[in-house]
């Protein structure tokens, strides 16, 4: 939580996806044609987006928001991510911890990650005094559906409108819960 080397991590891999990459290399393109320097032009985006982040993830960290946990492999492949807070409506201490995102990338699925990841979750739920677990999951996820179901979730009857639920600017989901 908040050590300097996820940080850095988290900012490599942000600044090394390809959307990132491409306003990148447009912003060194316009660039190239203000500043003589080739150099300055390739190097002033990379800073400013590394600085712009670094100050999102500093200016974050004094609220209270989402938690975030990432899995490394070998010291240095993020291999997934868990992030989660409070239930929407609810407080630290509050019934329900809510998981937002369990994501595990491709190379290292069915390794047991996944698992482990929720397993945390759900310590970390009962060692904050929640009684509930919840998340919300995309009912064409059937694998994400299985393994939360083999770990004792349940589709919640009340969740968010008529037995599953949508959330405003998303796709419509299915609330799952478990009692810890």
């Amino acid at each position: 939580d908040g050590s300097r080397e996820t940080e850095n991590r988290l900012l490599l891999y942000a600044m090394t996806r390809p959307a990132a990459l491409l306003l990148m290399a447009v912003g060194s393109s316009a660039l190239r044609f203000v500043l003589s320097s080739f150099a300055a032009a390739l190097l002033l985006p990379v800073v400013c987006v590394a600085a712009l982040l670094k100050l999102t993830l500093h200016w974050r960290a004094g609220l209270p928001r989402t938690r975030i946990w990432v899995a490394v492999y070998d010291g240095e492949d993020v291999c997934g991510c868990a992030a989660f807070d409070p239930k929407p409506g609810g407080r630290p201490g509050s019934p329900a911890l809510e998981l937002h995102r369990l994501a595990v990338c491709r190379w290292h699925r069915r390794s047991g990650i996944a698992t482990f990841l929720l397993a945390a979750f759900e310590e970390r739920a009962r060692k904050g005094g929640h009684r509930q677990a919840t998340l919300r999951i995309d009912p064409v996820n059937r694998a994400a559906i299985a393994l939360f179901e083999k770990h004792g979730y349940k589709p919640s009857l009340g969740g968010g409108g008529g037995g599953g639920g949508a959330r405003l600017c998303s796709s419509i989901s299915l609330e799952y819960v478990k009692d810890l």
